[in-house]
């Protein structure tokens, strides 16, 4: 038990749970619906992955807590409406003060608006974004790391990992990729550290996809969406973020930059700084 309660183990083994539920969550999908070219599968389909790829990860986060942990998942059983409805305000305002910016500064302008129906595919996503990637960023990532390395480390290591990961994405780049880890990987970081709760960085998570995308129809991470305003981003990319979107833009890194800062200090003030696992009996 000491071996695989060793933070290295259990990330390896948390990380193997995650990418099996993943895959499985995939493969009873494509079983079911098959191939695209079914009018009725194409259109139940995205809703079928949002709820397998979600319960899947959910259940593996709950068999690796309740079989290696020992405990309840705390993180997830508690103030789910409280810690949502904050991740969701936050996600919102900050979003659209941004795009506000971007308006005033004449870089972004709304021409018309699309149909209610046009959000839903931008919806799912950010579900499916909010919960999978936070399962694995925060819940399983941040926490082994924390338990090994120390808050700051897995502060820093958790937001690197998450602009990493979004180097695949379409349209990004070098920057984009350091832009998205100082903006939300270091931020959503810090919430979780703070509020030791899952569903607020979950809902700041989905908030931030669907305002960007569901409502504005900027490129979120890269990927083109069409939400409810007909919007147009045109300007320098250094200000806009260019094709990549406005997460790589200068202005949404100093909003998040500011806002990382008060963060920093909000954790220490509130005593959730753990340190590194050699330093714990001094």
């Amino acid at each position: 038990m000491r071996i695989l309660r060793f933070p290295l183990v259990r990330l390896v083994i948390a990380v193997s749970i995650f990418f099996v539920g993943s895959t499985l969550a995939a493969l009873i999908v494509g079983l079911v619906f098959g191939p695209p070219g079914r009018e009725i599968s194409d259109q139940i389909k995205p809703f079928a992955e949002v709820f397998f790829q979600c319960g899947f990860a959910l259940l593996g986060y709950w068999f690796f807590v309740s079989l290696f942990d020992g405990r309840s998942m705390t993180e997830l059983n508690t103030g789910f409406a409280k810690q949502t409805g904050l991740g969701l305000l936050l996600g919102f305002a900050f979003i659209s003060a941004i795009m506000g910016v971007l308006a005033l500064l004449g870089y972004y302008k709304i021409d018309g608006q699309n149909p209610d129906s046009a959000v839903m595919s931008v919806f799912l996503m950010a579900i499916m974004a909010g919960i999978v990637e936070e399962l694995l960023l925060r819940g399983y990532f941040f926490k082994i790391v924390e338990q090994g390395l120390g808050t700051w480390w897995s502060v820093i290591l958790s937001a690197l990992l998450f602009g990493f990961l979004h180097a695949w994405n379409p349209n990004a780049s070098i920057i984009s990729s350091l832009s998205i880890a100082l903006t939300a990987g270091v931020v959503l970081a810090l919430l979780y550290a703070i509020t030791r709760n899952l569903w607020v960085v979950i809902g700041m998570h989905f908030a931030w996809n669907f305002t960007l995308g569901g409502i504005f129809s900027a490129p979120v991470s890269g990927t083109e969406a069409q939400g409810f305003f007909n919007g147009l981003l045109d300007g320098p990319e250094w200000i806009t973020g260019g094709d990549f979107g406005p997460e790589a833009s200068v202005i949404t890194v100093i909003v998040f930059a500011l806002f990382g800062v008060y963060l920093i200090f909000k954790t220490i003030n509130v005593g959730q700084v753990q340190k590194p696992m050699w330093r714990k009996d001094k």
